[in-house]
């Protein structure tokens, strides 16, 4: 494994275990602390991402015009910082604006982080190795989340708040990695003048624009499990402890880091169109079995399965849209497209609450209408195969 994928892995490990964990406690830290409703805590979180959108597109044309290293160094020793303001909020209950501020500033930098990553990834990696690169990081990344929501669900037993001391520590120790492994990995014979002189054809943008739609109104749907719906759920229908839900989604990242690879064959064998399209399907299936039961041990059962559609579809958003991105403008695709998942995505919190808020005394019919959802765009995702290119054949048609 080279060096620098390694590096960018291990630094994946780290946000997943630092990081991801916040989401479930803030959702219930709102519900149960800030005594805020269904709606007012999905607002909270649409709103928190929608902001993102204008910088997604600024620090994607910076990346392709100043390079990603020393962006990639700044972006974790602020974020450090805003992770300090973070953790003040919960732990001293300081008002809710502030709070929201907190969330939105931590927000804000870790999109770009993101699509600061895919851009490096991409950067390094060949076509042939595209979906081997983002898959490792990607299990990594599940490593370290599966670690997180073990300490999470522990520290939540004594106090909840103390674990939002760890981003602070994690964003550190990314400032070392990046500083001391990973290399400018924008070449400077493409030139700030190309970026600047070449003109994306429109046919171009409007395939980058539905690709990326299609693939934000998926994301959407399927992975309302990643919102505060889910806990919530739990947490007030079958009163289940935090502790109880962390592990459930800690089954998750074990699936993960033990089946990906072996499900990216499939997307070798069947096409990496129809493997996604399957996943969504799988998801589909998962989401009736959370309005059938709510009984513990089906529920580990059934996110084994929900885990295998993931598998089968989160690596190849990036993917896909590393395909269509012409070498020199990869920054500005990838910001774009996260800006479309921006707008389209935060959706999922706001629109899963709703539903909670609606439905929550018909658990069949409010995860039934999220399965139809699911099932639409499996469909709707078949027509991706007649956007994307091939792999293998460059965004200007020559083989790479």
């Amino acid at each position: 494994m080279p060096r620098s994928l390694l590096a960018i892995s291990f630094a994946d490990l780290i946000r997943g275990f630092t990081r991801y964990p916040l989401w479930i406690l803030l959702s219930i830290y709102l519900l149960q602390s800030r005594r805020l409703s269904y709606i007012d805590i999905g607002i909270f979180f649409l709103l928190q991402s929608i902001i993102t959108v204008p910088f997604s597109l600024v620090f994607g044309k910076h990346m392709d015009l100043h390079g990603r290293r020393r962006l990639a160094i700044l972006l974790p020793a602020i974020l450090s910082l805003a992770f300090v303001g973070l953790y003040l909020c919960v732990s001293m209950n300081l008002p809710v604006f502030m709070l929201f501020a907190a969330m939105v500033s931590t927000t804000i930098l870790s999109q770009i982080q993101y699509n600061l990553y895919n851009a490096i990834l991409t950067d390094l990696s060949t076509e042939s190795a595209r979906v081997g690169f983002f898959s490792t990081v990607r299990v990594f990344s599940n490593a370290g989340i599966g670690i997180g929501l073990i300490f999470s669900g522990l520290t939540s037993l004594v106090n909840p708040s103390l674990y939002f001391i760890a981003p602070i520590i994690g964003s550190l120790a990314e400032v070392f990695i990046v500083f001391k492994y990973i290399p400018e990995t924008f070449h400077s014979d493409h030139g700030k003048a190309a970026v600047h002189e070449r003109q994306t054809g429109i046919s171009n943008v409007r395939i980058l624009f539905v690709v990326s739609m299609v693939l934000a109104l998926s994301a959407l749907v399927s992975n309302i499990y990643e919102s505060p719906m889910l806990p919530l759920y739990l947490a007030s229908r079958y009163h289940y402890s935090t502790f109880l839900i962390t592990g459930l989604y800690a089954v998750n990242t074990v699936i993960v880091i033990l089946f990906q690879f072996r499900i990216n064959a499939l997307g070798k064998r069947f096409g990496e169109v129809t493997a996604y399209s399957i996943g969504l399907l799988l998801y589909a299936l998962s989401d009736i079995v959370f309005g059938l039961t709510g009984a513990f041990a089906l529920l580990v059962l059934n996110v084994v399965l929900l885990t295998i559609g993931e598998n089968m579809t989160a690596q190849f958003s990036q993917v896909f849209i590393s395909r269509l991105a012409p070498e020199e403008m990869r920054g500005r695709y990838f910001g774009f497209s996260s800006a479309v998942f921006s707008f389209i995505f935060p959706l999922s919190p706001f629109l899963g609450t709703g539903l909670l808020e609606l439905f929550h005394g018909t658990p069949l019919l409010l995860w039934g209408i999220i399965a139809g959802m699911c099932f639409l765009m499996a469909i709707i995702s078949r027509f991706l195969g007649k956007l994307i290119p091939a792999p293998g054949v460059s965004t200007d048609g020559n083989n790479s």
